[in-house]
Formats: structure tokens, sequence, C-alpha cells
């Protein structure tokens, strides 16, 4: 690509799909949740042919030992079939605690938060819901062939106990800080050649010496530096448009999503329907050990050594703080901030 080159929109997914960015549309997207609604999201073409595979479960019980278990689905069936097929695995396993989600949500909403009922949370999430953590997104090193956690997405709320064998993958991997609940499953999306599908994840690929794990820290790290690359590029070729300045002394621009985007003093962010991206400048040879990221529904913070180098209050709407990871990339530490309201397009990093 040459420095004179203009960025479409064609040449922006086809960029971001070369850095392992998986491209999933609107309509992708309602579809899923569409068929996780009716919870047929993995069901099998029973009067065609079929595939399986493998994935594995993570017990919560330290003592329970890792399973291996077969998934038989559509040949034809694209996407990741996992979420759908787990959301029943999830329904169970303890109450969400209405309460405590109440507060939870009058913390992140506000007064709107008051307005949602105890019932009204305790019925919405009493089917199963399977949130996905990225522990290695496809890319061309790895054969476009990523590596996902699956886990109750109300697991925190129903005071489950903390899956400390997830914990440590997540930190294999380059993910410090994280914790999850409750059972977990571990399961592998191919991408190239297209449809994206599900594929197999075996037990043996939990050893410390599967080499997508061997590879797994550098792969993220490749990962955010592309994310850079691609910022830099869209900005030389006229791929962001300046639209206004915002209080929090950002530059706010539209990347190729038609989202806005922007840089602080020592920070840059980005974001997608479902988060937001902000990558925070440290100084050279920062190790992840010296960092500290926390999260609040309206805030984060970032400390190295115990000294604070970025922190931002009163972002631009609430997010989800059991939900928000970072990793150490390359003289910064990248951040993933999850939204509250999906969906819902960020106009500023900070301030309303």
């Amino acid at each position: 690509m040459s420095d004179d080159e203009p960025l479409d929109a064609d040449a922006r997914t086809a960029w971001l799909r070369s850095k392992g960015v998986v491209i999933e549309t609107r309509e992708d997207r309602e579809a899923a949740r569409a068929a996780a609604r009716r919870g047929d999201g993995a069901a099998i073409e029973r009067d065609g042919p079929t595939r399986s595979f493998t994935y594995v479960k993570i017990p919560c019980d330290d003592d329970e030992a890792l399973e291996e278990r077969t998934l038989t689905i559509g040949e034809g069936q694209p996407g990741d079939a996992l979420p759908a097929a787990l959301r029943t695995a999830f329904a169970g396993g303890g109450e969400v605690d209405a309460e405590k989600a109440k507060a939870e949500a009058v913390r992140a909403l506000g007064a709107r938060g008051m307005g949602i009922s105890s019932e009204a949370i305790a019925r919405e999430t009493a089917g199963g819901s399977t949130e996905t953590f990225a522990l290695v997104r496809p890319s061309e090193a790895n054969g476009w062939r990523g590596v996902y956690l699956y886990l109750d997405e109300v697991g925190m709320l129903k005071g489950l106990p903390i899956n400390r064998r997830a914990g440590r993958l997540a930190q294999e991997c380059g993910f410090d800080g994280v914790n999850f609940h409750g059972d977990m499953f571990i399961g592998r999306v191919q991408t190239k050649p297209e449809p994206m599908r599900s594929v197999d994840f075996p037990l043996s690929d939990l050893d410390s010496s599967a080499q997508w794990m061997r590879m797994a820290t550098m792969e993220n790290v490749e990962y955010s530096k592309g994310l850079k690359e691609l910022e830099a590029a869209m900005g030389k070729n006229g791929g962001l448009e300046k639209i206004n300045m915002t209080g929090d002394a950002s530059d706010v621009a539209s990347t190729g999503n038609g989202m806005p985007s922007g840089k602080g003093v020592n920070y840059r962010w980005s974001q997608t329907e479902d988060e937001v991206e902000v990558s925070v400048d440290v100084a050279p040879g920062t190790v992840s050990k010296s960092v500290r990221v926390l999260f609040k529904p309206s805030q984060f913070i970032v400390k190295v050594n115990d000294e604070v180098v970025c922190d931002l209050s009163g972002l631009h709407a609430p997010i989800r703080p059991d939900e928000c990871t970072w990793t150490m990339g390359v003289d910064e530490v990248c951040v993933s901030l999850a939204k509250r309201d999906d969906e819902r397009s960020w106009r500023a990093l900070v301030g309303a």
C-alpha cells in the first residue's frame, strides 16, 4: 500500500482482515442474537450432512478434570457455533442476585437504572447467555485460526467462584488481571478460507507446549501493532476525517467504520459497536508485571510501578468493568473497554 493511495471502505476492510480483525456486519450480529433467543443457533441440519468438532470444558473446580467434548452441526453451518450451543450450559449454576444486578445497573446507568426491576433482570438472564473472550485472534501467522474462551455472561452476578485455570491461561496469552467466574469452555474458529466456522480444539492443545499458546503473547502484541499501523495508514491516506474537538483535549475523528475515534496527550482511542480500544503510551521496556489497570463503571486507571500514567474518569458512557481487559503491547498498554450499551457510538472518550 503506497502512502498516497486512498483507502476506500473495501480497502479498510481488507486491511483490518489482514491484521486478524474478524469483520462482522450488523446483520450478522442481529441474526446471531435472534438464533440465540430461539435456542437454535447450533441446530443440526438433520436432513442433510453433518460435521463434528471438538472443544474443551474448563471447570472452575481445580480438582475437576478438563473435559474434551464434541459438537455436531450442519456441514455447511457458518459462524461460531459455540455461543448458541453453550447457552443452556450457562442457564444453571445458580441464580442471579437480582438486587446486586440492580445495584450494578444503578451504578452504571444512574437514574435510568432505577427503572429496572429486580424481576426484569432475573427474567432476562434466566435462559443463560454466552460471553466470548479472544485469547488469540485469527491472523495469517496462525493460519487464520483464533482461540476463544466462552463464559457465563452473568457468572459474577450469580456469585460463581473464580475460574483460576482460565485466568492462568489468559495470563499465559498476555492478559493480566482478568477474572472469570464459573465453568468455562475453550474452542477455535477459522476465518479463512471463508466462511468463518468452528473447528477442532482438542484437549492436547491446552498443553503449555502447544504452538498456539507459545505464540499467543507475540501474536497479541502484533495485533496491537497492526491496529496502530492501520491508524497511521488511514491518517496518511485521508481515512480519518476530523469532525470536532472535545473538552478532554482529544482530537476526535471518524474511522473506517464511521464511528468517532481520537487521541489525547498519551493515548489513542477507537471503537467498534461493542468495545472502545484505548492505547496508552508507557516507557520503553515496560513489562506487564509492573502494570496494573483498574476499571470502574465510568473510569479506568493505568498504573506502572504504582505510578498513575493514565486516569480517565467521566467516560462518555458506562462500561462493564468485569468484562474489560488489557494487554501489553510494544511500549503501550492496550485497554479494551466493554460498552454497557452495545452498538451505541461514543462521540468522545470522555464527557457527554
